[in-house]
């Protein structure tokens, strides 16, 4: 069975994915929602070159600074594809912004 985890705030998460990356990232639901919210946070192309995606670097009240992969196919919903740890070169962008 597909399972999507739905949240009111907006987003929407195949349920196993959010298992994997939970697992295996170590990254929780509530880390993403922090970074999405984050007023420095920036947006940029999906670095696998997926047209249909993006990617949103924030960072986290914990001082966490997430990557996080996107698209607008659920419109007005966002589906979150995957989130993790942001590499050097967006951090160093977080900050150069900011």
């Amino acid at each position: 069975m597909y399972g999507v985890r739905c949240m009111d705030i907006g987003f929407i998460w195949d349920e196993d994915k959010y298992q994997e990356v939970q697992r295996m990232l170590r990254v929780q639901f509530y880390e993403v929602v922090a970074a999405w919210d984050d007023p420095h946070g920036y947006e940029t192309p999906d670095p696998q070159g997926h047209e249909d995606r993006w990617m949103w670097i924030g960072k986290t009240p914990s001082g966490r600074i997430l990557s996080v992969i996107c698209s607008d196919e659920d419109a007005p919903l966002q589906r979150l594809i995957t989130a993790f740890d942001a590499g050097q070169r967006y951090i160093d962008e977080y900050y150069k912004r900011n």
